[in-house]
């Protein structure tokens, strides 16, 4: 992200001064924040290639599941290193953000499947179209990072997750909550969404400010997608656990 959303010219102008700093002299805290960023590019590996090795034996819901977070690596890899210093590419964002929405909306519905999560699901896939349809020149064209569409997503997703654990608290249990692998799943996403929501909503804000502080969020944002692959992998663990090829 960090990598992504700063211009060549903005580089230009903040080493113009001559002023030693995070850009122009780089540290230990820029080098870690560096690797943070390609760690956490790097844990995408973590479910996909289980996800991947176990694939046939899956439902179709946890197919899906497979599909997204292979996307999702691909676009946070193609974001890191087409996107260098270089604003219009910041389009593989926008087009990752919008198909990450649409297709945890189609996951959920299928995973809930009751009248409400189809009524939610399906109002917020058509408000988040006619939002998309209005900015679209935004997101061909971006002049700047637009952080109202992450923020929405992110908004919907803790709407889902929350949805899900509503549900599974009124359902009978026949084995622990923490035996199922959709559990870690959900707890992943709540936890990744629910975390970077405030992030997201300000990074065309903070993109340009180059501070110890807004370093520090980027490597939070890094923390937070590391703890969630990691959490969505365990759910792996869990796989005999018959939860695990059907919906819950």
């Amino acid at each position: 992200m960090r990598k992504q959303t700063e211009s060549t010219q903005e580089l230009d102008r903040r080493t113009a001064g001559g002023t030693p700093g995070l850009m122009t002299n780089p540290s230990f805290m820029r080098a870690f924040f560096d690797h943070v960023e390609l760690i956490a590019c790097i844990s995408f590996l973590v479910p996909v290639i289980p996800g991947w090795v176990l694939i046939k034996r899956m439902s179709r819901t946890l197919r899906l599941l497979v599909i997204i977070l292979s996307l999702m690596l691909l676009f946070a890899v193609g974001g890191y290193y087409t996107g260098t210093h270089y604003i219009p590419n910041l389009w593989i964002y926008f087009g990752g953000y919008v198909l990450t929405f649409y297709l945890f909306s189609v996951l959920f519905r299928r995973l809930l499947a009751t009248p409400l999560a189809k009524w939610l699901t399906g109002s917020l896939m058509v408000l988040f179209g006619v939002f998309t349809a209005l900015r679209i020149k935004d997101i061909i064209t971006p002049g700047n990072f637009d952080s109202y569409t992450p923020a929405f997503l992110s908004i919907a997703m803790m709407a889902y997750c929350i949805l899900y654990f509503n549900r599974q608290l009124g359902q009978p249990q026949i084995t622990f909550i923490y035996k199922t692998p959709w559990f870690w799943v959900v707890t992943g996403l709540l936890l990744y969404y629910a975390g970077s929501f405030l992030i997201l909503l300000t990074t065309d804000y903070l993109m340009l400010r180059d501070t110890v502080f807004t370093w520090g969020l980027w490597d939070l944002l890094d923390g937070l997608t590391i703890m969630r692959n990691l959490l969505i992998a365990l759910g792996f663990a869990f796989y005999k656990n018959i939860s695990w090829k059907t919906s819950f």
